[in-house]
This record gives structure tokens, C-alpha cells and sequence, in this order.
């Protein structure tokens, strides 16, 4: 598609190694601004090493600024102030707990109202030239470099006239009253010579990392150079940015503003003919519901993809899904539930570890009349829709849409997912699927154990559903 001086560029990250590259490689490139805002940012070797670019970025002179929720940093308020001692990098600390140890997690149940609404926002912004936005954390469980279980995820790279608009949804979460800079928020004492001890630990990890065949490959990669060079193929288009203002996080004030899913349904309103939905943690909730069946019978298509019981790795929300599953499929709403085990969805290759992998949803996506398409970090849960705040974008592209739906068509294969059906006169809900170029079907809740489906149906009994 030929550029428009007033569209935006758009390239899906679909490939896990890629979301790797293209963070390290925008990061390396950074000359003046690098503004990074995430829900969570592990200490593990991608989180490190994405660090470690970080650093090296603000060795050159650029201003960093890092902004983080508080949800995960248990602990690490030493290596976060470490790291702000250097001249050209700010870290601040999103909606900070009181207790920085031990009675964290007391905190988040007894101040549940304030401790428990979270900034879910994830933004990746270089020199307010390009940005990562989308589903991914940074972890290693993001970039297909975890032992055990992987998300499959999507985000968008980003060039054009929109990223004016994401710099300024960070701006807004940056100078906003719930941002406190670390050196407020922790009473732990360092001193600056010590930003020179944790600079050589992150070199040294990254000299033994990137001598590896993995990251030989990644810098190599024609991916990388295209970075590096700005010569990716991006699709031209139309976007509109969406975002929560940060206020949603206070509660006197959360009913008095219009949260971005408001502003997002006013254009699924508009659906034609089809609807198609990623969303890990699926809760639509009485009224989501009600939308949903409406939908349908206005003869609109609508086909969701969510975890199964054994791919969540939240299993406390899958009870809160499970309610409305067969009211779903009475009004013959397509529901399918990803597999554990995929074939190629989440890196093309598999260099960083060895040994298999289990697979997990975290993509949240739409795509509406294989047109517009949505990519964010929000669920559709009611966490997403009241405590948390959230960002994403809509874009109109049918060549963007057609890429998408692609991507939700092979997840949505018999080889990679259960597809939900209600059959016969029995009535009873079972999972249909391929194994071993067979169909199989199941009766219960696929590979997962009797201890995990019990819990799961007692959870289902309490009245937690506007926490999930």
C-alpha cells in the first residue's frame, strides 16, 4: 500500500523472537528519547538484557524514562534505584504500594480498592519516531525464552503520525499524580558508584548471551537489519489511538470519565458481518452477554478464542469465563479454547531453549468485517473494563485485517485449538479437536486434572466475577 502523508505505519509482531529484536534493535538505535511503560518487566535474562540496552542507550546520551506498575517489584527497589542514579535515566513507579516487602500482598487485600486497580498499559517509544504497543510484557515467557510455558502474543511496530499520540498517552501516565519517582517511593539507600557494579553485571550477562547462536542469529537477521535501516515492509492506514486516562485508577473519580472501551464499542456498533476475538481471559459478563447474543442475531458472525483450563495460567478467571460458555453457544456463537501444545505459533524457530514448551494465550486482538482491526492490552474482563487502565489501537486495513485474521484462523485450527460445540438432544458440552491427524473428542475440560476442574467449579461459586 502506497504511503499517505496523514496514515500511520503498521507491522505485526507476531513472531516472539521478532517482538524480541525489534525491542533490543529500536533501543539500540534510540538517539535523543526512549520511553518504556509496561505492567510488568521481569528480572530473567530477556528482562536483563533489554536492560542492559536501556543502559547502553542512556551511555549515548538518550533520556530514558521507565515507567513500571508496582504489581511485580517486590524486592527490586534497590536495582531499580540503582539504575536512576545514572544522569540520563528516570524510573518511575506506577500506583506504589505502601509496603515495599514483606506485607505486600497483605496491602493488596486489605486496601484492595486502591492496591488492586493496576496500570495494564504497554508502550515501547523511540525518539516519538516508533513505538511497540500490544499485548507483550517484557519477560521471558513473552519472547518464546521460558522453560516450561510461553505465551503466544501479538504487539504492532509502529511509524507515523500516531506515535505523537502514544508519546503523549506516556506523557499523561508520566506527570500524572499516581507516577512517583523510585528515589520517592523506596527508603532503600545506594549510592552511585553502585550503578557501576550492576552496569558490568548486565555486560557481562549480555557478552555471554549474545555469543550465543541465538543472538548471533538475531543480529544477523535480515528482520534486525530492516530495523536498523527503516526498510520494513509497513502497511499504510488509518488509526485511532485509545487509552484510559490514568484517573481510572481513582475510585471517586473512575464513574466520572469515559473509559476507552466506551469510546471502542461506539464502533463495533457499526459491525456488518463478522466479528473475530482474542482474548486470553474471556469474562463478558451479564452485559457483554446480552451484546454479544444481540450481535448475533442481527447476523453478525462471531467466532472467540480464549485459553482452555490447561493453557491459562490464571485458572481463577477461567471460572469466571466457564459460566457463560453454554449460553454463548445456544445463541451459536463459535467459541475455541487454544491448546497447550501448537505448532508454529509462537516463534518460527526455536533456538533460545530447548526442550518443549507449553503454549499460552495473551494476545487480545479484534477484527471487525476483515477490516478494522484492534490490538491492545486489554481483556474482556471486568478487571480490564473498570480497575485497570489499558491502551490500543484500531486500524482500517484490509490488507492489516487479512494478516490478522490469518493469524486467528491457524490458531483457531482443530491442531491448535478445542472448538466448543453442544450436542444433540444430550445437550452436553464437549471439545472437539485433532490429535495425531485425528478427530478427537472430549467430554470435560481437555488435559486438565480433576483437582484444577474442581477448583475451578468452586471458584466459580463466589462472588469475585468484578475482580477477574
Amino acid at each position: 500500500m502506497n504511503k499517505n502523508i496523514n496514515q500511520s505505519g503498521f507491522y505485526l509482531l507476531s513472531d516472539n523472537e521478532d517482538a524480541f529484536s525489534a525491542r533490543f534493535a529500536l533501543a539500540s538505535i534510540a538517539k535523543k528519547t526512549l520511553d518504556v511503560q509496561y505492567y510488568l518487566i521481569h528480572n530473567d535474562a530477556s528482562g536483563q538484557y533489554l536492560v542492559y540496552a536501556m543502559l547502553a542507550a542512556a551511555d549515548r546520551g538518550v533520556h530514558v524514562r521507565i515507567l513500571i506498575d508496582d504489581i511485580n517489584l517486590g524486592g527490586r527497589d534497590s536495582r531499580l534505584k540503582m539504575l536512576s542514579q545514572h544522569e540520563n535515566i528516570e524510573i518511575r513507579i506506577f500506583n506504589p504500594l505502601l509496603n515495599r516487602h514483606w506485607f505486600r500482598r497483605l496491602e493488596l487485600v486489605l486496601n484492595l480498592n486502591r492496591a488492586g486497580r493496576r496500570m495494564h498499559n504497554k508502550t515501547f517509544i523511540v525518539d516519538n519516531s516508533m513505538a511497540i504497543i500490544g499485548g507483550r510484557n517484557i519477560g521471558d515467557e513473552y519472547f518464546d525464552a521460558r522453560h516450561g510455558s510461553n505465551f503466544v502474543d501479538l504487539d504492532l511496530l509502529i511509524i507515523g503520525n500516531i506515535v505523537n499520540n502514544i508519546s503523549n498517552s506516556f506523557n499523561d501516565y508520566w506527570q500524572s499524580q499516581w507516577a512517583s519517582a523510585i528515589e520517592i517511593v523506596s527508603k532503600t539507600t545506594v549510592v552511585k558508584k553502585q550503578l557501576i557494579h550492576i552496569r558490568q553485571r548486565l555486560k557481562d550477562n549480555w557478552h555471554r548471551a549474545k555469543n550465543t547462536d541465538y543472538f548471533h542469529s538475531l543480529k544477523d537477521s535480515d528482520f534486525t537489519q530492516s530495523i536498523i535501516n527503516k526498510k520494513l515492509p509497513f502497511i499504510w492506514a488509518d488509526a485511532t489511538l485509545f487509552y484510559d486516562p490514568p484517573e481510572k485508577l481513582c475510585e471517586s473519580e473512575a464513574d466520572k470519565i469515559i473509559h476507552f472501551g466506551q469510546q471502542l464499542m461506539l464502533h463495533f456498533e457499526q459491525l456488518k458481518n463478522e466479528m473475530l476475538i482474542v482474548s486470553p481471559y474471556f469474562v463478558p459478563g451479564k452485559t457483554g452477554l446480552n451484546w454479544f447474543i444481540n450481535k448475533k442475531r442481527q447476523g453478525i458472525d462471531i467466532k472467540i478464542l480464549t485459553n482452555s483450563l490447561d493453557a491459562t495460567d490464571v485458572p481463577v478467571v477461567h471460572a469466571g469465563y466457564k459460566k457463560y460458555r453454554r449460553q454463548l453457544l445456544d445463541a451459536d456463537i463459535n467459541l475455541f479454547e487454544l491448546k497447550t501444545k501448537t505448532k508454529n505459533l509462537l516463534s518460527r524457530t526455536r533456538r533460545m531453549i530447548k526442550g518443549e514448551s507449553k503454549t499460552s494465550l495473551h494476545a487480545k486482538y479484534m477484527i471487525s468485517d476483515r477490516r478494522y482491526v484492534f490490538i491492545g492490552s486489554a481483556n474482556l474482563d471486568p478487571r480490564s473494563a473498570l480497575l485497570n487502565t489499558e491502551i490500543g489501537i484500531l486500524i482500517d486495513s484490509e490488507e492489516l485485517a487479512h494478516q490478522t485474521s490469518a493469524l486467528f484462523g491457524h490458531a483457531t485450527s482443530l491442531e491448535n485449538s478445542y472448538r466448543l460445540v453442544i450436542t444433540g438432544h444430550s445437550k452436553k458440552l464437549w471439545w472437539l479437536t485433532k490429535e495425531n491427524f485425528a478427530e478427537v473428542n472430549y467430554k470435560h475440560e481437555p488435559k486438565a486434572g480433576y483437582l484444577k476442574r474442581f477448583f475451578v467449579s468452586i471458584v466459580g461459586l463466589l462472588p469475585i466475577e468484578s475482580l477477574l
